[in-house]
Formats: structure tokens, C-alpha cells, sequence
């Protein structure tokens, strides 16, 4: 099929099924999506079946994590920043606070990876889209360098020990939030991933040398990717490919499993009983993607939200 065609299937059928979603339709959201894959994996697979025929060494040296980077991405840089994803980045300096955080930019992107130039090219002139790039940016740091990818979104609201870092990989597994169910049937199996908060301590990790290899050569003959979820797509024919990371995936302890639960609480007045609710969600989860395209409150009719609470420190 023409690229330019399936990549404008992809694009509607996704937001109908977050129409349906969002309206609680969840079956026919989650056949919407399971068609989007059976329908683009095809077309991806001639590349990712190439890169698979490699044998991949888990063998790699294990390096202190406390010595790795961690990625923060916002290619306009620091300065930059708008006001939630201010909080985010300075919540990540306070809880890892013996890890040193590099911000990622488009001048200094080609510094910690080896992404090539027709891949930035595309991303220069739109083909790619920087939300799409953050994807292969990702592969690319961590295959180079190891250490920590962690979305600009993310906002940790407890310091997190070494202990967590020292694995070949981590993420939170075992999501359990109620609009992130509807995209199991890319997870193959296993316990699940997650591509805002990932890593390694080792460099050229098999998974982030698939993916970055695999990027690499779709973007040589390609000019625009095929589909929102194709890191997904590829990260899920590697586990089939690849018995030794599904068992790394599936031998994950569940952990954050509530990650998106925060967000959709920012905006609820903050009482004894919200804040039990909050405090047993930060119990258990110290991993939270929020957005900074919200319009979320400080107050609501003077009452003061949980946004407010956390981002200000109101009561």
C-alpha cells in the first residue's frame, strides 16, 4: 500500500478510536487499533525482519547507573520550558538528585547520538513531527549512551534509589489506568512497556540498537513515518523475535502502575477526601505523565484544586 494512503488510514482510524474512548465505546476502539497494526506491521516488517536476522548479545558491561545521563528532551531548550514542564524538570533534578540530567536540543542532539542528518532534515521541514522524533531520539541516546530517557511530561513526586536503575532495562510495567488498557493488544504478551520513562545500564542494549538500526534504514527510503504507534508496532515485533527481552519484559515487578491517574485528577477541588485519594496514589506511584496542554486550575469557586496543591503548594 502507498505510504502517503496508510499513513492517512492510520491518522482518522486513530481518532475515532479515541472518539470512541472517550465515550466509553472500548471494544470498537480497541478493534480500530488492532486493525491499524495488522494493517501497517506488514509494511514495516520488510525492514524490522531484515534487522532481526542479526543475533543480539545480551552480554553487554553493566556500568554504575549513577555515571549515566538521563535525557530530557525540548528542542527550543531550557529556556523555553512552559510553567508545568518547568515542575517536571525540576522534579526530576530533586528526586534523582546524584544523576546528572542533560536537555536535549536540536543543536546539541547530534553531540549524544549518532542520528543522521536526512533523519533532522525531515524533522527540519516537517516530514517527521517532533512528537514522532522523540521516538527515534530516544533509541538513538540510549543505544549510544545507556541511561535514562524520561519524557519532559513526566513529574516524579518521590526520590528514586540507584536500586531501580541497575537493570539491563526499566520502566513502569503493569499499567493498570483505565484508558491505557485499550492499547494492550500491542504489548504481545507480555507485561507491557512504556516509552515516556525507559532505560538501561548498558550501552548498545539489543532493544535500543534494534530500534535506532530500524529507524535509520525506514527513514533512508522512506520521507514520513506510516503511523503514530510505530515505535510500538517494532517494539512488539522484537518480542516475538526476541525470546530474551520478553522475558526480561514479563520478570519486570509492576511498578507505577497509575502513572496517568494524576493528570486526570489536577483539576478536582482538593477536600479530606481528595486528598486521601491522593495520598493513596502517591503511595504506590511515584511516576506520572502530565501534559502541559491542559488549562488546569489553581482554584475552583476558591477552592483549591490539586494542581494548585502540588505546582504551588496552596491548601
Amino acid at each position: 500500500m502507498n505510504l502517503f494512503k496508510l499513513k492517512k488510514i492510520n491518522h482518522y482510524s486513530l481518532i475515532l478510536s479515541k472518539c470512541f474512548f472517550k465515550v466509553g465505546w472500548y471494544t470498537p476502539g480497541r478493534w480500530l487499533g488492532y486493525f491499524r497494526q495488522k494493517r501497517t506491521l506488514p509494511f514495516l516488517e520488510k525492514i524490522g525482519l531484515e534487522l532481526l536476522d542479526k543475533e543480539y548479545s545480551y552480554d553487554g558491561h553493566t556500568l554504575n547507573s549513577k555515571d549515566l545521563p538521563i535525557f530530557f528532551m525540548w528542542f527550543q531548550g531550557e529556556n523555553e520550558l512552559p510553567f508545568v514542564i518547568q515542575k517536571c524538570l525540576e522534579s526530576i533534578r530533586k528526586n534523582i538528585p546524584d544523576r546528572k540530567v542533560i536537555i536535549i536540543t536540536r543543536q546539541n542532539i547530534q553531540q549524544y547520538s549518532d542520528i543522521p542528518d536526512y533523519i533532522l532534515e525531515k524533522v527540519d521541514n516537517g516530514s517527521i513531527t517532533k512528537t514522532f522524533f522523540s521516538d527515534i531520539a530516544r533509541a538513538g541516546l540510549l543505544y549510544k549512551n545507556g541511561g535514562t530517557w524520561i519524557d519532559a511530561a513526566i513529574y516524579l513526586t518521590k526520590e528514586i534509589s540507584a536500586s531501580y536503575f541497575d537493570k539491563a532495562y526499566y520502566c513502569p510495567a503493569g499499567i493498570i489506568s483505565e484508558h491505557k488498557k485499550d492499547f494492550r493488544y500491542l504489548f504481545n504478551g507480555t507485561k507491557g512497556w512504556n516509552v515516556s520513562f525507559q532505560g538501561t545500564n548498558q550501552k548498545h542494549f539489543p532493544l535500543y540498537d534494534f530500534l535506532f538500526h530500524f529507524y535509520c534504514k525506514y527513514f533512508s527510503e522512506y520521507p514520513t513515518h506510516a503511523d503514530y504507534f510505530m515505535n510500538d508496532y517494532m517494539m512488539s515485533l522484537f518480542c516475538k523475535h526476541n525470546k530474551q527481552f520478553w522475558d526480561i519484559l514479563n520478570n519486570q515487578e509492576a511498578n507505577n502502575q497509575r502513572e496517568f491517574d494524576l493528570a486526570l485528577m489536577m483539576n478536582k477541588k482538593l477536600t479530606t477526601k481528595s486528598k486521601k485519594k491522593l495520598e493513596k496514589l502517591l503511595a504506590d506511584t511515584f511516576i506520572h505523565k502530565l501534559t502541559y496542554r491542559k488549562n488546569w486550575k489553581t482554584e475552583i469557586k476558591n477552592h483549591v484544586t490539586i494542581y494548585g496543591h502540588l505546582m504551588f503548594g496552596k491548601e
